[in-house]
């Protein structure tokens, strides 16, 4: 045998198994990769790439169908899908069933996490009688959704509930001699063996209440014999609430927008000047901003329309808190009607403003002031290219709880645009009054039934119909807030029934 011969035939094989393992591991990470970027073999033998869907749901645990095929894992979950519309619809049992058909783009990451199921054969349970009819002055929930404050006609006690358990905890809050309008009542008679006691009455109207973000205070519009004033109410320590109005001489015209938390900090807008108030240190600062008709703010940065000094047109600006000025982002004839909205989502602002139907959506980072510059930032990008052409003008512009979605309004007409994927949505909504149910659904209070519907129109429901009334009188929906716990667990209203208004209840998640 010719051991030379078979050396070199050995070392052969060596080399062509190294290479052979080599191109297998090369095929093996590139196979990896391409699946981890979403591509996969289509049903023609091509190759394509796939989208991504992270679905989240409220309660989790529920089963999943996608076309009609049930998968194997429960929500909350993810899923490679192909590029295009699937029908995906969602079910758990004792909860109704969600929904919808999503679109997937190839390559995108698709974030659902909406769906909400309520609980089935639901019971409703009063909590809290509140009043007779037509007696509360306003019924205030807070936008954390973990309180309700509400207020008789005339009473000087306002009272707190906290809804964030089971059990509801109510706080009396004494606002006599601390809000406008309430008037002292005097005894007829007094004499040497009377002991004085001063008895209040509230005689002005509470015209609206913003509630801060940490729910510890809220700014509330007060009129009273022909003025209007406002005062920041501390909610743990009444004596410590601030007339905002009298503290720094505001008009009647003055309007106030919270910038930080605890609503300490307070953009002012009066006489057209834009200025920045100190509740706590009753500081007003130098006008931030001249010849302002309207404005929108997120903690420091604010959108706003402003008179131009010349040729009869208006701009539209945003403004970074403690800057020389602003920045206009576009100029509009005066003749043109503007809304402005302002959002922050996944570290981007966005900022937003229609003239008649058409809406343009800038993101980026909000720029700061530069008096060299020309035209619109570079690092300011369109939502979409171009105008996005709305079906009606909208009378108001609002932004979602979760910063995610733009809804303009027109009457019942909703052309909401999500933030994230860029679509717009229009359809009727079944009524004009319209508010968030949570950071992606909507509601309205019609025919004393309570309708949501997903922020799209879609997966509408009429949560009345799967309730039973504990007693022999059905209640009526009252047109009032209608407030979904914190907790996910409680859905609150009002009712009236006998001639009284119930706060009541029923339990949407086991």
């Amino acid at each position: 045998m010719d051991f030379e011969e078979k050396r070199k035939r050995q070392t052969i094989r060596v080399i062509v198994a190294e290479i052979g393992m080599v191109l297998a591991i090369v095929a093996v990470v590139v196979v990896s990769t391409l699946a981890a970027m979403g591509f996969m073999i289509s049903g023609n033998g091509g190759i394509e790439q796939s989208g991504l869907m992270q679905l989240h749901t409220l309660p989790t645990g529920a089963s999943v169908k996608i076309d009609g095929n049930t998968i194997f894992a429960r929500t909350n979950l993810s899923r490679t899908l192909s590029a295009g519309e699937h029908n995906l619809e969602i079910y758990r049992e004792n909860y109704d069933t969600w929904q919808k058909v999503i679109k997937i783009k190839s390559g995108v990451l698709v974030r659902i996490y909406y769906p909400r199921l309520f609980l089935q054969n639901r019971v409703t349970e009063s909590v809290r009688k509140l009043s007779t009819t037509q007696d509360l002055e306003f019924y205030a929930p807070s936008a954390n959704r973990n309180y309700i404050l509400y207020a008789l006609n005339d009473a000087p006690e306002w009272q707190l509930l906290d809804i964030r358990g089971d059990e509801v905890k109510a706080t009396p809050l004494d606002l006599s001699g601390i809000l406008p309008g309430m008037v002292e009542e005097v005894p007829a008679k007094r004499t040497a063996q009377t002991i004085e006691t001063h008895t209040y009455q509230f005689r002005g109207k509470v015209e609206d209440i913003k509630w801060s973000e940490n729910e510890e205070s809220v700014l509330v519009k007060v009129s009273y014999d022909g003025k209007t004033e406002w005062v920041l109410v501390r909610l743990k320590d009444p004596v410590r609430s601030v007339n905002l109005t009298k503290t720094f001489g505001l008009s009647n015209t003055a309007e106030l927008r919270m910038i930080d938390n605890s609503a300490n900090q307070l953009y002012l807008l009066e006489n057209r000047q834009l200025k920045r108030i100190n509740a706590n240190d009753g500081v007003m600062s130098r006008v931030l901003l001249d010849n302002v008709l309207s404005f929108e703010s997120f903690d420091t940065r604010v959108i706003y329309v402003a008179e131009a000094a010349s040729d009869k047109k208006r701009t539209v600006g945003v403004y970074r808190d403690d800057e020389k000025s602003g920045t206009v982002l576009a100029e509009i004839p005066e003749d043109e009607k503007v809304q402005v909205a302002l959002s922050s989502y996944y570290g981007d602002d966005y900022m937003v403003w229609t003239v008649g139907a058409k809406m343009r959506i800038m993101y980026g980072r909000m720029p700061s002031y530069d008096e060299n510059r020309v035209g619109l930032p570079a690092d300011l990008q369109p939502l979409v290219e171009g105008d996005i052409t709305l079906s009606e003008a909208p009378d108001r512009l609002m932004i979602s709880p979760g910063n995610e979605f733009v809804v303009a309004q027109k009457g019942a007409k909703l052309m909401v645009t999500d933030l994230e994927m860029g679509d717009l949505y229009e359809y009727e909504a079944p009524s004009s009054k319209i508010n968030w149910f949570d950071a992606s659904m909507l509601y309205t209070v019609k025919d004393q039934q309570i309708v949501v519907w997903d922020f799209d129109g879609t997966n509408r429901r009429n949560l009345a119909e799967s309730a039973k009334t504990v007693g022999n009188k059905s209640p009526v929906v009252d047109d009032n807030p209608v407030v979904l716990a914190n907790n996910n667990r409680w859905l609150y209203y009002l009712v009236t029934q006998d001639g009284n208004t119930y706060l009541t209840r029923e339990k949407i998640r086991e």
